[in-house]
């Protein structure tokens, strides 16, 4: 059996159509290293995210769109790393999936906007 350094991950069955299911090793660069509370899928998903705003950035020359994304996912990647802040939301999908909580029209007029 070969190890595996941290910095590597293995993406299979990439939901691209040319991928065919076949897996691949990704080493994310030291700048990545926030991608480490993700799984194979969730990477994978990013990785496509990014390279469709990669695209789209360059076709509308704003990288806005590409900032985006890793900011989006760098913050999930926070929430994700710090474990009070995950059991505060494995708690609170709990009570929302018991019909605890309420509707976003209930509590807008509970703070009065």
């Amino acid at each position: 059996m070969t190890s595996q350094t941290s910095e590597q991950v293995i993406i299979g069955k990439l939901s691209l159509s040319q991928a065919n299911g076949q897996i691949s090793i990704f080493a994310p660069p030291r700048s990545f290293a926030w991608l480490q509370p993700f799984g194979a899928e969730e990477i994978a998903a990013f990785l496509t995210e990014l390279l469709d705003a990669v695209n789209r950035s360059q076709r509308e020359a704003d990288w806005l769109y590409v900032t985006e994304v890793i900011e989006t996912w760098k913050a999930t990647a926070n929430i994700r790393a710090d474990p009070n802040v995950m059991a505060e939301v494995e708690q609170g999908l709990a009570e929302l999936g018991e019909g605890q909580g309420i509707s976003w029209t209930e509590l807008r007029e509970e703070l009065g906007l």
